[in-house]
């Protein structure tokens, strides 16, 4: 998960989209919406979700941050499985320690 300002997400977005068309970053990336989220901590932010094949594969999501640092994600990138979305954890709703990779 890639959060940004809203004054800079149509920028890094575009590039991370062109990156996951052309194979860089796996298959799937979104972004969120500009409609407020109940589970964002700080509505000033966008979202980019980058997926990987297997959560639990860590080379292929060192390898996918690597990736997104080479874009100029310099920031730290938190990493939240599917499984924990599926199970409602946000941070939003007093949740901790929902990444199991954040560097």
């Amino acid at each position: 998960m890639i959060f940004v300002p809203r004054a800079t997400i149509d920028e890094l977005w575009a590039t991370i989209r062109k990156a996951t068309e052309e194979g860089y970053l796996g298959d799937q990336a979104k972004v969120s919406t500009a409609r407020p989220n109940p589970n964002s901590v700080d509505q000033s932010k966008h979202v980019i979700c980058v997926y990987t094949d297997d959560a639990n594969d860590e080379a292929d999501i060192r390898e996918v941050r690597q990736a997104l640092r080479a874009l100029g994600v310099a920031w730290r990138i938190p990493y939240k499985s599917d499984a924990a979305t599926f199970e409602g954890k946000y941070q939003a709703c007093g949740h901790t320690r929902i990444s199991t990779f954040y560097e």
